[in-house]
């Protein structure tokens, strides 16, 4: 059973629904806990802004947390981008993620915008090169996990949201990308067994249409699994439909490649369960 989901937007940020809404479609899927992750603010995007009030956002999250005491457990997390100014006091937990490129000459271009965006940026930042621009976003990961320990990992391999579209990653590059893929997973699970931190495994590009395996993909969880690495199952739900998108054929999807729980936000407590196969 799926007791929670900890990735979760709302109309605080780009959400196509409120923080109530998203709360009762939650109590309808039977789920005893859910948190709250709206996107950090993002001065520089005015495509997605993120939150800047972010005490009205906490304040929000708990007075909905009191009339929901006794059927739903709220905590208030924040999807802290790397390029986003230092988050406010007061959140339950973090999702680091990386969302854009270094900015050069103070303009930021967005990793996940849209195919065409990523394929501007791909030409003019980049010359073309997608192991060049695979190895930024990378660094930028491992640097946001070193520098901030967020507790979980958001989207790790959110640079591969417009291959089916645009089909950068191809057979004179694919072995390379996966190679520099797995030793930056290897880095970032490195760090994260030094604070207890969490890597998801994120629905989100499949509920949107855009991939057709989650965040990160399958090639990667046999090192998640020899490595030991906690896992949490999310689906970075922009609307209350999603809220537990894909989640079983995920866990049997995780078990065949040899891991073996997952973690979960339940009553109040992040904590592991044993994975047990869809009958």
């Amino acid at each position: 059973m799926f007791y929670s989901n900890v990735h979760t937007h709302s109309t605080w940020c780009d959400g196509k629904q409120t923080l109530g809404e998203m709360a009762e479609a939650a109590c309808q899927l039977h789920m005893t806990d859910l948190g709250f992750t709206s996107h950090s603010y993002a001065p520089f995007d005015p495509g997605c802004l993120g939150v800047k009030d972010e005490a009205g956002y906490q304040q929000a999250v708990a007075k909905l947390k009191e009339q929901y005491a006794e059927k739903l457990n709220l905590q208030c997390g924040l999807e802290w981008d790397y390029f986003s100014p230092t988050p406010a006091k007061g959140y339950d937990y973090f999702i680091g993620s990386v969302h854009y490129f270094k900015p050069r000459a103070g303009v930021y271009a967005s990793v996940d915008e849209s195919p065409e965006t990523f394929a501007k940026t791909l030409a003019t930042w980049f010359d073309g090169d997608f192991l060049a621009m695979a190895e930024e976003y990378y660094a930028l990961v491992l640097r946001h996990v070193k520098e901030n320990e967020p507790l979980i990992v958001g989207h790790f391999d959110l640079i591969k949201k417009f291959q089916n579209r645009l089909g950068y990653i191809i057979q004179d590059n694919q072995a390379q990308y996966q190679d520099l893929t797995r030793q930056a997973l290897a880095e970032v699970c490195q760090t994260l067994k030094s604070y207890g931190g969490l890597v998801e495994i994120n629905t989100g590009g499949m509920s949107r249409g855009w991939t057709k395996e989650p965040y990160p993909g399958p090639f990667l969880w046999r090192d998640l699994a020899q490595r030991k690495t906690p896992v949490i199952i999310t689906s970075d739900s922009h609307e209350a439909k999603t809220l537990s998108f894909a989640f079983e054929e995920t866990k049997d999807q995780l078990l065949q490649q040899g891991i073996t729980e997952t973690w979960q936000l339940y009553q109040g407590q992040f904590q592991p369960f044993l994975l047990t196969q869809t009958s």
